[in-house]
């Protein structure tokens, strides 16, 4: 950090540092720099004061046991007992709160006596303003390159060069021709009016006529082109940014919502649009006119021209300080909208719920606040451009009545004539256009970068699941899995697995056990890939599941989640979702085997009903059958049930259970179940807690242990279904 730089002299010499946390809190929890050094034989604690790095605190290594994070408001403590007294040996504020986690797990390996472990904490500062940069990029966005992100977003555009030097070429011819009225006006009025030379009349009339008609044809013919080219970048971007997004894992949507995300790929990638369609043409066109109407006043008279170009770097300057006010405004504005889809999705999302509890007043005013802070951003950027242009406008207006001034003079002084002045102030004039133009296309490439800043954050996301290089194919699996010291966190500060080692035999069936939290579906999403362990391996069939091909890999593993999803569609569609070219009479079959055909037929559609958004039309049941029928149309040699029964009564439970009966031979299956009853026929019971694995056995030899969790968690659902009997009149299954 700032200000703390070497080791400080009160250490001595003889001590080894093992290694320096730097936090922003200081003992007293108020903000300031201080930070943690860990020697082969101490601990300190040293804090920055108005006169220099002051020691605050120190403990012996030797005495310090059980180091631990604990959550503050806002903040993260690293916490130890020093000879049985609990101690604070540093905290620092949530955006510091990996360099804690970090810490506490130096702490503890090197107080058991194990390799400290690199988990990735350390502290990344951007060179040049020294803020945080964010996590998984080395880009600042503070200081982020505007022309570069222009250049990135020209990169869709290559596949259509030849497109792009026609429209260039388009404008340039047709900047051209718009500056040649003017100059065929002064021979009008020099040579014809003044001179009177009949002859060059017609001539000349009909060289306007046609010069009219020739911009107004490239205008057209580039505006067909620019669209097109529009069309196709934009299609480009999206598709490229809808593969990313399949491609990232489950991490990546666990730290946004939903609305951020369709914000990105509907309200900026059409931003995008505009600026390609409607932006960059009219700024092409009108830099152009802002190069040539300058040559042409020169050209013309260069005296007068002189005076004429007088206010264009005053407006140039102020067009510059204006764009980079409109880029803060922008950002705000898009980080506005985000909130704004994300509030708007939830709410549509959670409309029963929102009755349910008779919210809608509640949900109107939060709704009604995000509306009022997305229009006061919008009011901000309209307002700063509203009063903008008119300085421009009227900046400009000094530049005709400076060239009134001075070339009236010159023409009541003989060194210019009135054609001269009259070709004068149609440039000066038309050079309002592309200066006043040039705030608008500020206004529009400020919206343009901001929106592709966003879309890029997106694309440089890097892939933390993917194939790696030389993956190994495996046609057919046998099915045997193995977890290796697995440890895992869903973010690096809090780890959730602790060392998981557990062998399966192909064509077992592991029951997965524990309290709410305790890591179970943690293990399933490990298993699944869905992300990878941090720590420590899994392997199918003696291949570690990061060197195996994900195609291979996904097409034999299957998965019924505790939230059954169905996709809008029909039922069938539901059902074959896994093999899409599945003939019906297979897609039968598999509703069969999960006891869904039954009222799959009594719907008037049968197989062809609509299921709704989400499935809303099927009761949680059905839904949960058509899930199962969709995992056992896939065929998968390992079969994952994440809670495949939670959602139903006991009838369907038991529908559900003969179902799964029939699919578990030849197959290795991990279930998870909130009723341990589902699980007795298991072959084998895991039972987690607090991310170990605390207890393995069959259900009667884990029945047996009256001291385990396994056999309290039983007794505990034992004395909740007696209460069920004794209120509602009917026996509950264990």
């Amino acid at each position: 950090m700032a200000g703390i730089v070497e080791l400080p002299p009160a250490i001595p010499s003889s001590e080894e540092t093992r290694f320096v946390t730097p936090a922003d809190l200081r003992y007293d929890g108020k903000l300031g720099e201080s930070r943690l050094v860990v020697t082969d034989q101490t601990v300190y604690r040293f804090e920055l004061t108005p006169l220099g790095e002051e020691l605050v605190a120190e403990f012996d290594l030797s005495e310090l046991s059980n180091p631990r994070v604990e959550d503050l408001v806002d903040a993260s403590s690293l916490i130890a007992d020093y000879n049985g007294t609990p101690v604070e040996l540093i905290r620092a504020t949530s955006k510091r709160g990996l360099q804690v986690a970090g810490a506490e797990k130096r702490l503890k390996a090197l107080l058991d006596g194990s390799p400290m472990p690199d988990i990735g904490d350390t502290l990344r500062l951007c060179p040049k303003c020294s803020r945080p940069l964010p996590e998984n990029s080395d880009v600042c966005e503070a200081c982020i390159n505007r022309g570069k992100t222009l250049l990135r977003m020209f990169d869709y555009a290559k596949p259509f060069k030849a497109r792009l030097l026609w429209g260039t070429a388009l404008t340039l011819c047709g900047t051209a021709i718009e500056l040649t009225p003017p100059y065929l006006t002064m021979k009008l009025v020099d040579d014809v009016l003044e001179k009177g030379r009949r002859v060059e009349f017609l001539p000349l009339i009909g060289a306007l006529i046609a010069a009219y008609l020739l911009v107004n044809i490239v205008r057209m013919t580039r505006a067909r082109n620019v669209a097109y080219l529009g069309m196709k970048i934009t299609v480009s971007i999206r598709h490229s940014l809808f593969e990313k997004l399949q491609s990232l894992s489950l991490s990546f949507y666990d730290k946004r919502n939903v609305g951020s995300i369709m914000s990105r790929m509907t309200n900026d990638t059409g931003q995008l649009y505009d600026v390609l369609v409607d932006g960059i043409p009219v700024a092409l066109n009108q830099g152009a006119l802002i190069v040539f109407i300058p040559a042409a006043l020169l050209w013309v008279n260069w005296r007068v021209g002189i005076w004429a170009l007088v206010p264009i770097p005053f407006v140039l300057l102020a067009v510059r300080w204006f764009r980079r006010r409109m880029h803060r405004v922008w950002s705000r504005f898009h980080h506005q909208w985000s909130r704004l889809s994300g509030t708007l999705n939830g709410v549509l999302q959670g409309t029963r719920v929102i009755k349910a509890f008779h919210a809608e007043d509640r949900e109107v005013a939060r709704f009604n606040r995000r509306i009022s802070d997305l229009a006061k951003s919008g009011y901000i950027a309209e307002g700063s451009w509203a009063t903008f242009f008119p300085i421009v406008q009227f900046t400009m207006a000094m530049s005709t009545v400076v060239v009134w001034y001075v070339g009236g003079r010159g023409v009541l002084g003989g060194i210019m004539t009135l054609g001269q002045l009259t070709a004068f102030l149609a440039y000066v004039q038309r050079m309002q256009e592309p200066l006043m133009m040039l705030q608008r296309i500020i206004d529009w490439s400020t919206r343009a970068l901001t929106a592709a800043e966003r879309v890029f954050e997106v694309m440089d996301t890097p892939v933390d699941v993917e194939e790696a290089p030389g993956a190994v194919a495996i046609e057919r699996l046998n099915g045997g899995v193995r977890f290796h010291d697995v440890h895992f966190g869903y973010d690096k500060a809090r780890e959730v697995l602790h060392g998981i080692d557990l062998d399966v035999a192909p064509g077992e069936m592991i029951g997965l056990v524990g309290h709410s939290g305790a890591g179970k579906s943690t293990m399933i999403n490990l298993l699944m890939r869905f992300y990878d362990p941090t720590q420590g391996q899994i392997e199918l069939d003696g291949v570690d599941l990061r060197k195996l091909k994900l195609d291979d890999f996904r097409r034999q593993v299957g998965v019924v989640l505790q939230e059954s999803y169905l996709f809008p569609g029909s039922i069938r569609e539901n059902i074959a979702y896994g093999r899409p070219n599945a003939a019906l009479q297979e897609v039968m079959e598999a509703a069969k085997a999960a006891n869904a055909h039954d009222f799959i037929v009594n719907f008037p559609d049968g197989y062809d009903t609509y299921v709704g958004e989400r499935g809303q039309r099927l009761s949680g049941g059905e839904r949960q059958r058509i899930a199962i029928a969709r995992a056992i149309l896939h065929n998968p040699k390992v079969l994952i049930l994440d809670e495949a029964t939670a959602s139903v009564d006991t009838e369907t439970e038991r529908m559900i259970q003969e179902a799964l009966e029939r699919l578990v031979e030849g197959r290795t299956v991990f279930a998870i179940a909130h009723r341990l009853s589902t699980l007795r026929n298991a072959d084998r019971l895991l039972v987690i807690n607090e991310g170990k694995v605390a207890e393995i056995g069959t259900h009667d030899e884990l029945l047996a242990n009256e001291d385990g969790i396994y056999r309290r968690l039983v007794d505990m659902q034992q004395q909740v279904n007696k209460l069920h009997e004794n209120f509602v009149g009917m026996p509950a299954e264990a």
